[in-house]
């Protein structure tokens, strides 16, 4: 079945990681991956404001989630550690998707989770180069075996951002990775996506 979504507001914040860190908590069978020679973990918060299941309608809801890359049967991809929605993007736990509720705030120049230890507040400062962490199509994460989906990406205009003070994100910290450094941030005002659903199991 296809699944269309349309996003306002989608912010990467990366950090550089220690390799044997990330391989750590991955699920078993997958190592990090280096994008442009660096081993980066990302932290992204989005807003999906419409989209489509099938026909039905798929109501408005955030998301925020921990990621990090590697290479899955000779491809680059993403590993999703960690995703937590507002309660309506629960719905999406009947396809499999390994979400849990949570109290978020995403909008232009902030992504804050209370509850979690998140709050990023940043602006953006204009074009950035070229970027790997915004050219993934490939997504796996660990739901009884690890499973995949292959994301088709509409047009997207990125932005460098800054960040405004000192960036919390406390799910990075219970994972063992250091983030006390300032994030890297990229921020996209619009994008949208498309996949197939459910993921399949690859293992």
């Amino acid at each position: 079945m296809l699944l269309t979504l349309r996003v306002r507001d989608l912010l990467l914040a990366s950090w550089d990681a220690d390799p044997e860190q990330i391989a750590r908590a991955l699920p078993p069978g997958l190592a990090p991956a280096p994008l442009d020679g660096r081993h980066l973990v990302t932290l992204a918060a989005l807003r999906y404001t419409s989209g489509r299941l099938g026909r039905v309608p798929v109501v408005p809801f955030s998301q925020l989630n921990v990621r990090a890359y590697v290479e899955h049967e000779g491809e680059p991809a993403v590993v999703f550690l960690l995703a937590r929605v507002t309660l309506p993007g629960m719905a999406a736990a009947l396809l499999g998707a390994p979400y849990r509720p949570a109290r978020l705030r995403v909008a232009r120049g902030r992504a804050e989770a209370s509850g979690l230890g998140v709050s990023i507040a940043y602006e953006p400062v204009g074009a950035h180069d070229p970027s790997p962490l915004t050219e993934h199509v490939l997504g796996l994460y660990e739901a009884a075996g690890l499973r995949a989906f292959r994301i088709r990406r509409g047009p997207a205009v990125w932005q460098r951002a800054e960040a405004r003070g000192s960036a919390r994100a406390d799910p990075l910290v219970a994972l063992g990775f250091d983030v006390s450094a300032p994030p890297s941030l990229l921020y996209a005002e619009s994008a949208a996506f498309e996949a197939d659903v459910p993921p399949r199991r690859v293992r």
